[in-house]
């Protein structure tokens, strides 16, 4: 078998065992055909070469295709992304300057308000102060008026005291009850015994020391004895019960009024000394203010302040009955504005105990809120829980009187 190239083909010729050929011609044929073969496998690689770099050529572009498809998608979205954050960021913007501006406006009326306060404060503080400076001179001049008594007072008081000590006529007493009787020294029933060593004065002294430092309920017949330096028992000869005690203490406590007459004013100027004397007694014995005592204690000096009371309004046209309720009313009032001070008093000693130093102002602040306490708030920013103490009356006192001078007007 041999083969002979043909063009760019190889053709196949078959040679018998009985053809003759040329050794030189085989062996060329046979290179012809070897290289047509390779020839032939050369295309077939070109080929299938330029097939896969055709493919890949394909692929590429369709990838190339499909990332561009990608990166357009990708971009719309940023896109889109970026137009909602800029339009929320221009809602947060525009509530923000909403927010911006409502606070603006709430700290312009704040300082408006403050300001108004300020202005109210300062108005209230110039009335107090002129009303204080009246208040100041009304008060020079009944000291005026009264310093020209003083000398009248003592030779009042010398005479009280010589009536109570039976150098002068007394009222008759017999048949007294005996914590009545011992107000006024009416002979107790006798009583076998020493002569006595004590006086009821001394008792009664003994009483108001101890109820000033540690309070009425503190005092008792067997703490006098002990004050005292007697038994208990021995107590007895003088006094009969505790109540005989507290008669005299509250009797003794009170003092004397002043003389008080036409010359101090009409009849409000001689209410306002009485009661301007009282108020330093009672602080001075705040428990007068918790005993009832004081109500039944009809002694020298008890009748003494209603004669003095009473005697202020004799210009008046009150009728008796209507100047008894009116010096009544002064007199419970007086001793109930004594309890809430005392109260007061009592309750900021423990705040202090507490190590709570806060003022009654400070308090209501801390407490209150302004949107549902706001006059309350206000009370306490203006200072009106501190009362000032200027030594003037009471504002329920001057209430009590302003209703007594209407009161006078429609008689």
């Amino acid at each position: 078998m041999s083969y002979t190239l043909i063009g760019s083909g190889v053709k196949e010729v078959a040679v018998t065992e009985h053809d003759e050929l040329d050794p030189t011609e085989a062996a060329r044929a046979q290179r012809e055909a070897e290289d047509a073969r390779r020839e032939a496998d050369a295309l077939r690689r070109d080929r299938e070469r330029d097939e896969r770099a055709a493919q890949k050529e394909t692929e590429r572009a369709r990838r190339d295709a499909e990332k561009i498809e990608r990166t357009r998608a990708k971009d719309a979205e940023q896109a889109r992304r970026d137009q909602e954050k800029r339009d929320q960021d221009a809602v947060k913007a525009a509530e923000t300057a909403r927010r911006d501006q409502e606070r603006a406006e709430r700290e312009r009326a704040k300082a408006e308000e403050n300001a108004q306060r300020e202005r109210e404060r300062s108005a209230r503080d110039a009335a107090h102060e002129a009303g204080r400076a009246l208040r100041d001179a009304a008060k020079a001049e009944r000291a005026a008026a009264l310093a020209q008594q003083r000398a009248a007072r003592q030779a009042e008081k010398a005479r009280a005291e010589a009536d109570r000590a039976g150098d002068g006529p007394g009222p008759d007493l017999a048949g007294l009850p005996r914590d009545l009787a011992v107000l006024w020294r009416a002979p107790a029933p006798g009583r076998r015994g020493p002569r006595p060593g004590l006086t009821v004065e001394q008792i009664a002294d003994a009483g108001i020391a101890l109820a000033d430092t540690e309070g009425i309920a503190a005092v008792s017949m067997a703490r006098l004895a002990e004050s005292l330096g007697f038994t208990t028992m021995s107590l007895y000869r003088y006094v009969s019960s505790k109540d005989e005690v507290l008669a005299l203490m509250s009797d003794r406590a009170g003092g004397r009024p002043p003389l008080v007459g036409p010359e101090v004013g009409d009849w409000r100027a001689r209410l306002e000394v009485l009661l301007g004397e009282q108020r330093p007694v009672i602080a001075a014995h705040p428990w007068l203010a918790h005993t009832t005592s004081v109500l039944h204690a009809l002694g020298p000096n008890r009748l003494a302040w209603m004669e003095a009371m009473l005697a202020a309004l004799d210009d008046t046209p009150l009728s008796p009955a209507d100047r008894l309720a009116v010096t009544g009313t002064l007199a419970a009032h007086m001793l109930d504005e004594a309890r809430v001070a005392s109260a007061i008093a009592a309750r900021r000693a423990e705040l202090v105990d507490d190590d709570v130093a806060a003022s009654p102002d400070e308090l209501v602040l801390l407490l209150a809120d302004e949107q549902t306490h706001p006059s309350l708030v206000a009370a306490a920013r203006a200072g009106a829980f501190a009362a000032p103490d200027d030594g003037a009356l009471p504002f329920g006192t001057r209430v009590i009187l302003d209703g007594i001078e209407a009161m006078i007007a429609r008689a």
